[in-house]
């Protein structure tokens, strides 16, 4: 295409007196203008807002679960007679099977096994319930982060969540009384306090009390059977190949559950699926807001159609002093365009305060506001809704571009 017929496309789509004849009509029909704006500013808002809503609790339940994939949760899948008393949970001997099978693949790995129960507690005039657990000393800074205090060492001792302390006004030195597995009542102190974890897919830390192994053995008939073990390791490549031992060593044949030993629970594929739908709920909540831009889009349409067909007139006027049909086109596609720019742009601006006061207050977490991945929707409602007027402008456009000068003229 040569440079001439370039200038001249370029010059047919924009036109500065046709401009001018557009934003002088849409002052002359300010209120009706207006009322369209509205409708193009509500419809952003709702798609826009629901949208990044929906992007943010994505963000927020991606980062809880990605804590989690780089490990693995096993669980006994048989019944143990212990003492003559029916159990279940994983023996020193699953312990065990469970560890070579995970050298088959790796030395880069922490074999953490875990009691785990209830209890009710009672600290000055509080009561209330929290899960307990029971893990080797050393294995306590491997699973939780201490912000204050010490890892118990002793049967004296515990650790608490962040979210207990908070509730209940509990402290290092403070005294939680609790009965053992005697039924008596006894006394432990805390020792240290545990950073929050939020929602975990594996071990949440808010309200939970953390203790030694052998504290735990106290407070409980523990069978020597541990509740779980989890298996982390640097590298996820060794996820697949240590579930694949694992499953060998201890589960037998792949078609056959009866004489299965334990259970694995793989984040990942949590997480992945949880993504998934995730997705869907955010796709959900942006066609919830679309259907108020179709409604503005029909409004639109409307307004466009009612402005033509009361313009006749002028039309002809215009026609017979020698304005092009395309010329006439692109008066009623720039208002249009400049309806639905000025509403998507305040839109745009109400969605994202909007939505920072509704992250902030759903998620506590702003910062979740400023992921590319919730602001992206911004430009993306703008942009939809600039289209969609111009869409609903097409038609009316194209129907006063049409009209036949004279019958235009003759028109009351």
């Amino acid at each position: 295409m040569s440079k001439t017929s370039s200038t001249s496309v370029v010059g047919k789509l924009i036109s500065p007196i046709i401009f001018e004849l557009s934003i002088r009509n849409l002052r002359l029909n300010f209120l009706r203008s207006l009322l369209s704006m509205v409708g193009i500013i509500i419809g952003v808002v709702a798609i826009t807002s629901l949208g990044m809503m929906g992007a943010a609790f994505s963000s927020d339940m991606t980062s809880i679960l990605s804590s989690s994939t780089n490990s693995l949760t096993i669980y006994s899948a048989d019944e143990k007679i212990v003492d003559g008393v029916s159990a279940n949970g994983l023996s020193s001997k699953d312990l065990r099977d469970i560890e070579a099978a995970i050298r088959t693949v790796t030395s880069d790995y922490s074999l953490i096994p875990m009691y785990q129960g209830s209890k009710s507690i009672t600290s000055g005039k509080d009561a209330f319930s929290a899960s307990v657990y029971g893990l080797e000393p050393g294995d306590i800074p491997d699973l939780v982060t201490i912000s204050s205090g010490k890892v118990p060492r002793s049967t004296e001792g515990v650790l608490i969540g962040q979210k207990l302390a908070d509730d209940y006004d509990l402290r290092i030195g403070s005294r939680l009384m609790m009965t053992d597995k005697n039924g008596a009542t006894t006394a432990v102190r805390v020792v240290g306090i545990m950073e929050s974890s939020g929602m975990s897919l594996t071990f949440s830390t808010d309200r939970a009390i953390v203790g030694t192994a052998t504290w735990f053995e106290s407070m409980a008939n523990t069978h020597k059977l541990y509740y779980s073990a989890m298996v982390k390791t640097g590298n996820l490549d060794n996820l697949d190949p240590m579930v694949e031992a694992i499953e060998k060593r201890l589960n037998g044949r792949a078609d056959r559950k009866t004489d299965d030993r334990v259970n694995i629970l793989d984040a990942r594929q949590f997480a992945a699926a949880m993504q998934e739908g995730l997705g869907m709920v955010s796709l959900f909540l942006m066609a919830i807001g679309g259907i108020s831009l179709l409604v503005a889009a029909i409004a639109i349409f409307n307004v466009m159609l009612m402005s033509v067909n009361e313009r006749i007139r002028e039309i002809g006027i215009l026609r017979s002093i020698g304005t092009l049909r395309s010329q006439v086109l692109l008066m009623f596609l720039y208002e249009a365009i400049i309806i639905g720019l000025i509403g998507a742009l305040i839109g745009g601006i109400l969605s994202a305060g909007a939505s920072a006061v509704v992250i902030g207050l759903l998620f506590g977490n702003i910062a979740l506001m400023f992921t590319p991945a919730v602001l992206v929707y911004i430009p993306y409602g703008i942009i939809i809704g600039v289209v969609v007027c111009l869409l609903s402008g097409l038609y009316p456009a194209w129907k006063a571009a049409n009209l036949n000068p004279v019958e235009a003229l003759a028109s009351d």
